[in-house]
């Protein structure tokens, strides 16, 4: 008999299916930071970054996959992501609770510039698609937007 094949590892040697994608898409709040919403104290539901959550560039699916029977995850119970997973950890990511260097870059731009391009866009949108269609109007007949070709 023959072994199984070998898992996928990344560089660091983890399996790539639990550190194959950030924190943060995994992670229930972030949304918020495409919408540049940040908060500004535990207890909000909004993106912790500014708090001091690694989030974005740590690779671990735990907010995903939760910790056990799929609950749990740092971000999603309240807590910030301080890189445990992450080879270098805790040095690199010390001192916790601060905010992250790289994010004192980005979280300026999803607040002024991505973040109310997003809302704006999505704001069109849903003014647009939470209407009927002018086709459907009340009455016996039965309407669709469907046209029969001749």
């Amino acid at each position: 008999m023959g072994a199984s094949p070998p898992i996928p590892l990344d560089e660091a040697h983890r399996p790539k299916w639990l550190f194959g994608q950030t924190v943060h898409e995994g992670c229930s709040r972030a949304a918020f930071y495409e919408e540049g919403e940040f908060a500004k104290e535990y207890g909000s539901p909004k993106c912790l970054v500014k708090l001091g959550c690694w989030g974005p560039v740590v690779m671990c699916n735990v907010p995903r996959r939760g910790w056990q029977n799929g609950i749990g995850g740092c971000p999603n119970v309240g807590g910030i992501c301080i890189g445990c997973t992450m080879p270098g950890f805790p040095d690199k990511f010390m001192p916790f609770m601060d905010e992250p260097i790289g994010s004192k870059l980005t979280t300026p731009a999803a607040q002024f510039i991505l973040g109310p391009l997003v809302r704006k866009l999505r704001n069109m949108m849903i003014g647009k698609l939470n209407k009927e269609p002018e086709w459907r109007r009340p009455g016996s007949d039965v309407t669709s937007g469907y046209r029969m070709s001749d």
